[in-house]
């Protein structure tokens, strides 16, 4: 299991399938720390199980010359033990051996981290408090407002202010560190609290500030609704088009940064119209396709004919461009050419069009090198 799940990892990773801190880190996180006690469950009932067979081990050589057993009350009660230990361990519903720390293999490596988990912002639907051990060198958990009441109640909790609390890293303790299975149980659960909207890109208008996440969708308005009496078309926006903002950008070679002119990207509005990347839609009269402000902006000719059938498609056209351009910045050699063409099947089409394509004198003197003369 710890084998297949780091080749997952591994290769997340190399596709950049996510990034640190965001909601698939912290799935595959909760996932490793799993497979890690899985694991030590599992080596809990391998020790109970040799403890089992080492104790009935004494008797084996009486049971193999038919002798009468007499087995003392601590090897029936050890191996009696050992066998419900064996159930335990291996029911993950079950947590005594968790608890209790079983061969010592559950004891915590590292303190235990506060709500905030790098620059994620979690959406909480109650105040969080965080709860320390009775000497306040430890951080026990964070629990909602509701649960942190109920110890409240339950009288098993000291507050800053109080002459029995003890300085450290909380400003509220338990009494008493057996309290302390109370207060994990009531920790919060981070996998199940929704995260904020992290905002991915801002965009910048004469009207204001957009912000967008990961997705385009609008985070956040910066900007009056209303201004000389006419409606901030900013609060009209639902989605941002960032796909083909990127496309664009990697055709251009362009390095994506944290925001831009809202010019530069169409988006989607609330009554599902769509809004190509040139002026605001309150300035008809310069309305212009994303090929023509691509051209007034960066420069550059007429859009060109498809060189072929697949570059019919303005997207793929877009693709192969981006390909050459790439190919080209590395000085692609023809050896690394050849490479290429055999990995994507096409090397022997590729060797019939040249040669439909090629003169007589070409195709001898291609004989001659083939051969060693040229």
């Amino acid at each position: 299991m710890r084998k297949e799940f780091n080749e997952l990892v591994a290769t997340m990773k190399r596709w950049d399938l996510y990034f640190k801190g965001d909601e698939v880190d912290i799935a595959l996180t909760d996932l490793e720390k799993v497979i890690d006690e899985v694991e030590k469950r599992i080596e809990c009932a391998v020790r109970s199980a040799k403890e089992i067979n080492e104790t009935i081990s004494k008797y084996t050589e009486d049971v193999d010359k038919d002798l009468p057993i007499n087995m003392s009350v601590s090897d029936h009660d050890l191996i009696q033990n050992c066998s419900n230990d064996v159930d335990i361990a291996l029911d993950m519903g079950e947590d005594m051996c968790v608890v209790d720390n079983w061969y010592n293999l559950f004891s915590q490596t590292e303190e235990l981290k506060p709500i905030a988990v790098g620059n994620i912002e979690y959406d909480f639907p109650e105040e969080v408090y965080t709860i320390g051990n009775a000497d306040n060198t430890e951080i026990i958990g964070d629990v909602y407002e509701s649960a942190f009441h109920e110890f409240l109640d339950l009288g098993i909790l000291v507050l800053e202010d109080s002459n029995d609390f003890t300085s450290g890293k909380t400003n509220y303790i338990v009494l008493d560190n057996k309290f302390i299975s109370i207060v994990k149980k009531k920790q919060i659960d981070l996998s199940k609290v929704p995260i904020k909207n992290e905002v991915f890109m801002t965009f910048h208008s004469s009207w204001g500030e957009i912000d967008c996440d990961r997705e385009g969708k609008v985070i956040e308005i910066r900007g009056d609704e209303e201004y000389n009496g006419e409606r901030n078309y900013l609060f009209d926006i639902a989605v941002f088009d960032l796909p083909t903002y990127f496309v664009f950008l990697n055709s251009k070679n362009i390095t994506m940064g944290e925001a831009d002119d809202i010019l530069a990207v169409g988006y989607w509005n609330k009554d599902n119209t769509y809004s190509e990347a040139d002026a605001p839609p309150l300035t008809p009269k310069y309305h212009l396709t994303l090929e023509e402000w691509v051209r007034n902006i960066f420069g550059g000719d007429e859009k060109e004919d498809a060189p072929t059938q697949l570059c019919s498609d303005p997207t793929k056209h877009e693709i192969v461009n981006s390909i050459i351009s790439q190919l080209k910045g590395i000085e692609v050699d023809g050896e690394t050419m050849e490479y290429i063409l055999r990995k994507v099947g096409m090397e022997e089409q590729m060797l019939k069009q040249l040669f439909a394509q090629s003169t007589n004198d070409e195709i001898d003197y291609l004989h001659d090198v083939r051969n060693g003369k040229g």
